[in-house]
């Protein structure tokens, strides 16, 4: 049984709104009132004197939050920059990989839709192939993952993109073995680390793949449009922003830290956001986290007369309920709007093979009594 750990910050701590169950914060995240408060003084001094901040004060105060973010993250802050979201980031990978035709770039059926359609327009463009290569769910194991995934490689292989905790499904790939393999055949790696950063410990310089994004503002729970994009030392010269600036001639970092005007407020609360957890404890809070989520899917799903295995080494803080029946898209839509507007439940129906899941998601707001009001509008009793 989950119970309320008095060492950890509760729903107090966040704006969401009180009559909210609020399963999804895989959408978009949710920022802490103190983390809120922290981006209202930074966009207050930035605007006391907007061309001292953002002339010379921005640089340092970037410096120190990329060091900070590094550090959190395992990585070298010579690789890290950052970009307002991991869309971004895996864009401006996927538009400078240098593919020909014939090329092949491999990707799984968990891939997120808008990387999957940066894939499609690049391949298209280049004449080259895209491989999907399906990993069915339920997951047996770490071996049957990587076997899925790396049994699409080919001798043309010039890319692969996979996920770190997958959008559709809260797959956690077994990264490790991937990377090592396709390291081994001289085959760069893109990661979309989208959800991964918070909900898992994450050590980019052991894990050593070529690229890799995640966002700060949904698991780091920063202010929204606040993500780290980490480059391999060998990429660093040529990879440069979309964007081009007044810093694109002086290196990787300058090119990243400035690409015109914007609002860096989000990226300077990432350390408020990080101060945050690190009170309550990481360790306490993923273990909260993932054992939650467990409980809440079981939870959801015995109510409604399914079930699904979860391998506690391939999931997290994201786990699925499968639904009796399979929905056209339409009918998810519908799913999502009536549980709002009706029960006052947040959760997203999701697709892998058919709109066929409930994706529910844990964090330190939610309690049991959320999943209970789920399955109680599931099931009529509510």
């Amino acid at each position: 049984m989950v119970l309320a750990d008095p060492r950890l910050p509760d729903a107090s701590a966040w704006a969401l709104d009180p009559d909210l169950a609020y399963l999804n914060h895989g959408g978009f995240g949710a920022t802490p009132l103190v983390v809120l408060q922290a981006q209202r003084e930074w966009r207050a001094a930035m605007e006391r004197n907007p061309t001292g901040f953002l002339v010379r004060e921005l640089p340092e105060l970037l410096e120190a939050a990329r060091n900070r973010a590094a550090a959190f993250l395992g990585a070298d802050p010579k690789g890290v920059v950052f970009v307002d979201n991991a869309t971004t980031g895996t864009q401006t990978v996927i538009a400078q990989v240098r593919l020909v035709a014939g090329d092949e770039v491999l990707t799984t059926d968990h891939c997120y839709p808008a990387v999957l359609a940066q894939l499609n327009r690049a391949v298209a463009a280049a004449g080259a192939h895209l491989r999907v290569a399906p990993v069915r769910l339920p997951a047996q194991s770490t071996a049957s993952v990587c076997e899925a995934v790396l049994s699409g490689l080919s001798k043309r292989t010039r890319l692969v993109v996979v996920d770190h905790v997958a959008s559709c499904s809260g797959l956690v790939f077994p990264l490790e073995e991937i990377v090592t393999h396709c390291r081994g055949r001289g085959i760069p790696v893109l990661v979309d680390g989208a959800h991964a950063a918070g909900m898992l410990p994450v050590d980019l310089a052991g894990l050593g793949a070529d690229f890799w994004v995640g966002n700060m503002h949904k698991w780091v729970c920063a202010p929204k449009a606040s993500a780290v994009l980490h480059v391999a030392p060998q990429w660093r010269d040529a990879l440069r922003p979309l964007v081009a600036s007044h810093g694109l001639t002086l290196g990787y970092q300058p090119a990243f830290d400035w690409t015109g005007t914007h609002d860096p407020t989000a990226i300077l609360a990432v350390p408020a956001a990080l101060d945050f957890f690190d009170s309550a404890g990481w360790p306490r809070v993923r273990q909260h986290n993932n054992e939650l989520a467990r409980r809440g899917a079981e939870l959801v799903a015995g109510r409604i007369g399914t079930s699904y295995p979860h391998v506690d080494a391939l999931a997290a803080g994201m786990r699925l309920v499968p639904l009796a029946t399979p929905l056209s898209e339409a009918d998810a839509r519908a799913m999502e709007t009536r549980l709002l507007e009706k029960h006052r439940v947040v959760v997203p129906v999701t697709n892998h093979d058919g709109w066929r899941w409930l994706r529910v998601s844990a964090q330190l707001y939610n309690t049991v009594e959320d999943y209970e009001r789920l399955a109680d509008a599931l099931t009529g009793t509510r």
